[in-house]
């Protein structure tokens, strides 16, 4: 009899601790557009060679569920940048990624289809949110423009980081 009641005690404790571990995750959708601006400025770029801090481990966005048409929300963001002079957009992706509490997302490789921007993006989650972006644009070829940027955000809010050459919009947002 003792026996049994320690067994039970052991699978509730195990039932609840493996719920209490399923319960700090939380899926996010994470939708970026980037873009190439051509705006004057007085900032002299001589980087040649690529300085990204990669991490460990990089994800494949195919490995993630991407998110269709219809439910992104930056659509008309990245339709206006296409109709605007000194704006050319490169990418716009969204997907579906799990993090869990108190810990850095997965990197997730970002690429464009001519290859001339390569990096990654990851979310941190802790007391705060964070999104984490490496970013390298090489337009000709040969000079090379780097975004590289930590910065707390509020889910639900569009978020624009900046740099003379290239931007990046970008919004997360909680899925139930």
């Amino acid at each position: 009899m003792e026996k049994r009641c320690f067994n039970t005690l052991m699978l509730l404790l195990i039932g609840f601790f493996s719920a209490a571990l399923q319960a700090d995750s939380k899926t996010f959708k994470i939708e970026l557009v980037v873009f190439a601006q051509d705006m004057p400025n007085s900032e002299v770029f001589d980087q040649v060679d690529s300085e990204i801090e990669w991490p460990t481990r990089l994800a494949d966005l195919g490995s993630y569920q991407q998110v269709a048409a219809q439910y992104r929300s930056l659509s008309g963001i990245y339709a206006k940048l296409e109709r605007t002079p000194g704006y050319r957009p490169l990418l716009h992706v969204a997907w579906t990624q799990e993090i869990k509490a108190d810990r850095l997302g997965a990197a997730v490789q970002i690429q464009s289809p001519d290859g001339s921007l390569n990096g990654y993006f990851r979310l941190q989650r802790g007391h705060y949110l964070h999104m984490v972006t490496d970013l390298e644009y090489s337009p000709e070829g040969w000079v090379i423009y780097r975004l590289n940027e930590k910065r707390r955000f509020k889910l639900n809010e569009i978020h624009y980081l900046d740099h003379p050459k290239f931007g990046v919009i970008a919004r997360i947002s909680p899925l139930s």
